[in-house]
């Protein structure tokens, strides 16, 4: 099949416009995947920040925006941490509910080495606890 003589002329510059083109779509999905891993690392750190962290700040700001009294302070500060208690617990329940499922498919091999694994988790869940308290 023969080409149209223009397209045969014009073949250059349609090859830079292709090759710009994949560029700006290349560059495009860079800045996607990019923005992405920023905001996973941003919510990662988030995560890190210890609960009493939260809380405090989040003490100050209602403090500060809706102007509490003392005793309004305190009875936040109340509830606060009774919320973030009950929250712990049911974490804690739904985490150990996940568990013992989880060692239902394992063999003893597996579950061995399985209970190695949350025990170290554990342990950094109970410093990340101090630390935030």
């Amino acid at each position: 099949m023969k080409l149209p003589s223009w397209f045969e002329k014009s073949r250059a510059p349609l090859y830079i416009l292709l090759i710009f083109l994949c560029g700006v779509v290349a560059g495009a999905l860079s800045m996607k995947l990019w923005s992405g891993k920023e905001r996973q690392t941003q919510v990662a750190q988030a995560d890190t920040i210890p609960t009493i962290s939260r809380t405090q700040r989040l003490l100050e700001r209602f403090t500060r925006e809706l102007k509490l009294t003392p005793e309004q302070v305190h009875q936040l500060t109340v509830i606060l941490d009774e919320t973030r208690l009950r929250y712990q617990i049911k974490e804690d329940s739904t985490r150990a509910e996940g568990r013992n499922r989880i060692r239902q498919i394992l063999t003893d091999e597996q579950r061995a080495k399985y209970e190695e694994i949350i025990a170290g988790a554990d342990e950094r869940r109970r410093l990340r606890r101090q630390q935030g308290q």
